[in-house]
C-alpha cells in the first residue's frame, strides 16, 4: 500500500531545529512547562513511523522513524526540538537501542504489542515506560492492525486499557494520532471516541492530511522528511493548544516584524485645552494638527504611536462599559459628531503610522482636573475588588479578583471592536500594585490569566476583521523587577501572549540582556523606554539632545529592536502653544522633535555628539511622590547604580559607551569623564581610574569633577570606573557619587572619515 500525504499543506508551526535535544540519563524534573503543561518527560509509543531498527532486506539502516533521511528529521525528534525551543529546557530522548544496551526507551515500537497482537495487550510489556512516568505521551498506532478478522470491540478495549494504564502511572496528557499510512477510518473513529471519554487527558490528533492512491513519499510507503515535518507540526499545534499557547498566523508574525524604529507613547489625555476643565473654542483639526506636528516633520523616524487618551477608568470616547469624561471641550466635539479617538486612528493611518491604544492598568480616576479624583461606580459598589490600603485614594484594581480581569478585558474589547487599531499596549507602569502587596509573585498567574484573556479576545477581533491585532506590554526595567510586581513575563513569552515588550518606565539603563534571554527563539520584540517627565532623578526634560542620543545609542548597541519614548513633548513649539504644551528647547528647537529625527537610526547616531550617562534611583514626577518604595518596584529605578557613598573601600561603577571611540580617535574633538559629587571636593581627596587607568590631574566645575579621557582609554560597551575616597580630609559627612557622565564631541569636518 502507499502513503497518503499532501506535503504541500501549510505547516501549522515552524519548528526550531537549532536547539539540540539532550541524550543521556541526566534530567532536571519538576520545573519545565510548556504553557500550562508539564513537559519534563515525553514518551513516544508507535509503530515504524515512530521507530524502526535496521532492516537490510528493504534497504533501511536507521534506528528512527521510517523513512526520514536522518534521526533529527523524523517526527519524534522534530517535535521534541520544538518543545525544547519553546520551553528553553531539556528533554531526554532515547529510542530503544538495537544493541540491547541500557536506555530510557522513551521511544518504543509497539507494533507487536498493540497492533498485530492487540487482543493480548498487557501492561507488563510496557512496564518500563509506565514506570518512567511521562507527563506527555504521543501514541501513534493503527497502521499494522490486521484487517482480516478485525474485532473492533477487542481493539477498543485494549486501546482503553493502554490509555488507563498510562493515566494510572503518571496522569499524563496523551495525544493519540490518526492513521497516516494506509488509512483506516474505522480505527480513527475508535480512537477519536475513546479520546472523547476523557477529554481532559486525551486528545485525538488527525495527522492524515491525505487521500488514498497518492504516490509513496519514502521507503516502503513511509513519509519523507516533508511528511515527518507535517506530522510534527500538526502534533505541536495540538499540544500547544492544550497548553494554552496561542497560535499565531504568518500574517500576525509579519505584523510584529514591521519596521518600528521609534515607538511613541503619546500621552494626550491631559492638556490645557480638550482634556481640561475649561471650555475652549479649539477645533478638532487644530488639536490634531498640533498633536501630529512632531511626526509630520521631515526625516521623522517614528513608525508607531501609542495614543493615551484617558487613564483607562473613565473614557475619552463614547463607551457603554465605563463612564465618560466630562471635559467641556471634549463634550462639545462629541455633540458635533466628532469621536476624537476615531479621528486619531484615521490621521495616524493616513500618515502610514502604526497606531496602538495605550491602556493604563491602574490609571488615575480624574474628572474635572488631575487633582480631583472622580468617583467610579464599580469601585464604589465593589470595594472588595480593590487593593487594600492603596496609596491611591479611589483605590487601585486588584487583578487577583477574577471579576476585575473580566471587567478590564471588556473595557479593552469595546475599544478593539470600535477602532481600527493595529494593537493595544497594556501599561503596567500605571500604577502598581496590581496584586495584594507582599504577595504579588504568589498571585502571578492572575496577571498571566488577564494577559491571556486580552490576547484571546484580540485574536477573535483579528479573525473577524481579517487582519492581525498586536498586543504589547510596558513593564519594569528588569526581569526580577517584573517578578516583584507579579508579572511573569517569561510565561507571557512562552505562551505567545504578547508581541512586544516595552522595557522601563523612568529608566536610562534597562535589563536588555535579561529580556533578550527570555525572548530568544520567540517572535517577541524589545523596546527600551525613556520617560522624560517621570524621569530618572536629575534628568528631567534635559534640554540637550546629546543626553537622549547617548541613551538610545547604548540601547541599540545592547540589541534593542527599537526605541520607545514616554511623556515626550510631541509638539513643535508653535503648535504646542495652541494646546498649551511646551517642552525643552535647544537653540529654539524642540529637543524631543529633534530626537524623532535621530534616535531611530543607530548608524546616524554613531556620528553625533553624545552624553553617556549612568542611571540614578527614583526621580521626580507623580508616582515618586505617592508610590511605595517598599511594596512596589515598577517606576522607581530601585536597582539603578547611583548615588553611591564613598567609603574606606574603593567604589566601582560601570558606564556603557556604544561608540567605538578608539577606532574613531582622529574624529574626536573632546572626550571627558564628568563625576558629580555631593559636595565640593579637592582633587587630592579623590583618586579615579577609568578601565584601570589612573586619570591625569582634573579640573572642577562646582561639584563636578572633570577629567579628559583619551580615545584609547575607552572600550566599546561596558567601562569600569573606580573611585578611592579613603581620605575624606576630616569631613564629618560622607561624600557620595551623584552622577557619572562621559561626554564625546566629534569634529564636524571629520565626520565620515
Amino acid at each position: 500500500m502507499k502513503v497518503c500525504l499532501m506535503i504541500n499543506r501549510v505547516a501549522l508551526f515552524s519548528l526550531c531545529l537549532a536547539l539540540s535535544v539532550h541524550v543521556g540519563p541526566t534530567e532536571a524534573f519538576g520545573q519545565q512547562t510548556l504553557g500550562a503543561l508539564k513537559s519534563d518527560r515525553i514518551l513516544f509509543l508507535g509503530n515504524s513511523l515512530t521507530l524502526h531498527g535496521p532492516k537490510a532486506e528493504i534497504g533501511w539502516a536507521g534506528n528512527w522513524g521510517m523513512a526520514a533521511s536522518g534521526q533529527e528529521k523524523d517526527y519524534v525528534h522534530l517535535l521534541t526540538a520544538a518543545i525544547v525551543a519553546r520551553t528553553g529546557g531539556q528533554l531526554v530522548l532515547e529510542p530503544k537501542p538495537i544493541d540491547a544496551s541500557k536506555s530510557v526507551e522513551n521511544v518504543l515500537n509497539i507494533a507487536n504489542i498493540l497492533e498485530r497482537e492487540y487482543a493480548t495487550y498487557e501492561a507488563a510489556r510496557i512496564r518500563k515506560q509506565l514506570d518512567w512516568k511521562a507527563n506527555i505521551v504521543v501514541l501513534q498506532c493503527g497502521e499494522n492492525v490486521p484487517a482480516k478478522d478485525f474485532d473492533a470491540d477487542v481493539f477498543q478495549k485494549s486501546l482503553k486499557a493502554l490509555l488507563n494504564d498510562l493515566k494510572a502511572s503518571s496522569n499524563p496528557q496523551i495525544f493519540v494520532t490518526g492513521n497516516i499510512l494506509w488509512g483506516n477510518p474505522g480505527l480513527d473513529d475508535i480512537k477519536r471516541n475513546v479520546c472523547t471519554e476523557d477529554p481532559a487527558h486525551r486528545t485525538f490528533v488527525d495527522i492524515s492530511g491525505c487521500q488514498t492512491n497518492i504516490a509513496a513519499n519514502g521507503l516502503s510507503g513511509h513519509p519523507s522528511d516533508a511528511g515527518m515535518k507535517l506530522i510534527a507540526d500538526t502534533l505541536f499545534a495540538a499540544i500547544s493548544k492544550k497548553a494554552a499557547i496561542v497560535q499565531l498566523s504568518a500574517a500576525h508574525v509579519a505584523a510584529v516584524n514591521r519596521r518600528r524604529r521609534i515607538y511613541v507613547n503619546n500621552d494626550v489625555g491631559y492638556d490645557a485645552v480638550a482634556m481640561g476643565p475649561k471650555l475652549t473654542d479649539i477645533k478638532p483639526e487644530e488639536w490634531l494638527a498640533a498633536r501630529f506636528s512632531a511626526f509630520d516633520q521631515p526625516s521623522n523616524q517614528v513608525d508607531c504611536v501609542g495614543w493615551c487618551l484617558d487613564e483607562g477608568n473613565i473614557a475619552a470616547y463614547p463607551s457603554t462599559v465605563i463612564p465618560e469624561l466630562q471635559y467641556p471641550t471634549l463634550l462639545r466635539w462629541r455633540a458635533e459628531g466628532v469621536d476624537i479617538a476615531k479621528r486619531i486612528v484615521e490621521e495616524s493611518h493616513q500618515r502610514k503610522l502604526e497606531v496602538f491604544w495605550e491602556h493604563r492598568l491602574n490609571g488615575a480616576d480624574r474628572e474635572a482636573d488631575v487633582n480631583t479624583p472622580a468617583r467610579h461606580p464599580l469601585k464604589d459598589s465593589h470595594p472588595e475588588w480593590l487593593i487594600a490600603g492603596s496609596w491611591w485614594n479611589p483605590g487601585l484594581w486588584n487583578f487577583a479578583i477574577p471579576e476585575v480581569r473580566q471587567y478590564k478585558t471588556a473595557v479593552l474589547k469595546e475599544v478593539a471592536e470600535r477602532y481600527d487599531l493595529d494593537g493595544i499596549n497594556l501599561d503596567f507602569g500605571r500604577h502598581p500594585p496590581f496584586l495584594p502587596t507582599g504577595q504579588q509573585w504568589e498571585h502571578r498567574e492572575a496577571l498571566t490569566d488577564f494577559v491571556r484573556q486580552v490576547r484571546l479576545m484580540l485574536q477573535g477581533v483579528a479573525e473577524r476583521r481579517g487582519r492581525p491585532f498586536l498586543l504589547s506590554v510596558r513593564v519594569a526595567d528588569t526581569v526580577p523587577g517584573c517578578h516583584f510586581d507579579g508579572m511573569d513575563v517569561e510565561s507571557w513569552v512562552r505562551h505567545n501572549l504578547v508581541d512586544m515588550i516595552i522595557i522601563g518606565t523612568r529608566s536610562i539603563q534597562v535589563d536588555l540582556p535579561g529580556f533578550r534571554r527570555i525572548t530568544t527563539g520567540s517572535h517577541v520584540k524589545l523596546y527600551p523606554c525613556i520617560d522624560q517627565h517621570h524621569s530618572p532623578d536629575g534628568y528631567h526634560a534635559v534640554p540637550s539632545p546629546e543626553f537622549l542620543r547617548g541613551v538610545a545609542a547604548n540601547w541599540w548597541h545592547q540589541g534593542a529592536d527599537g526605541i520607545a519614548t514616554f511623556n515626550f513633548w510631541n509638539e513643535l513649539p508653535d503648535s504646542g502653544k495652541v494646546i498649551g504644551s511646551s517642552g525643552p528647547l535647544f537653540n529654539g528647537q524642540s529637543v524631543h522633535a529633534l530626537a524623532y529625527t535621530e534616535l531611530g537610526d543607530p548608524k546616524q547616531l554613531a556620528s553625533l555628539n553624545k552624553w553617556f550617562v549612568v542611571d540614578r534611583r527614583y526621580g521626580g514626577g507623580f508616582y515618586d511622590r505617592l508610590g511605595n518604595r517598599w511594596d512596589d518596584y515598577t517606576n522607581l529605578n530601585h536597582q539603578a547604580p547611583l548615588p553611591l557613598k564613598l567609603g574606606a573601600d574603593p567604589t566601582w561603577v560601570e558606564v556603557s559607551l556604544a561608540d567605538d571611540i578608539a577606532a574613531r580617535a582622529n574624529q574626536v574633538d573632546r572626550l571627558e569623564l564628568r563625576l558629580q559629587l555631593s559636595a565640593d571636593t579637592a582633587p587630592e581627596q579623590i583618586a579615579v581610574k577609568f578601565n584601570g587607568i589612573k586619570l591625569r590631574p582634573q579640573k572642577q566645575d562646582g561639584n563636578w569633577w572633570v577629567s579628559a579621557l583619551t580615545p584609547q582609554q575607552t572600550a566599546t560597551g561596558r567601562n569600569l570606573i573606580t573611585l578611592d575616597g579613603a581620605k575624606p580630609g576630616g569631613r564629618e559627612q560622607a561624600i557620595s557619587l551623584e552622577k557619572v557622565e562621559v561626554h564625546v564631541k566629534y569634529r564636524p569636518n571629520k565626520l565620515g572619515d
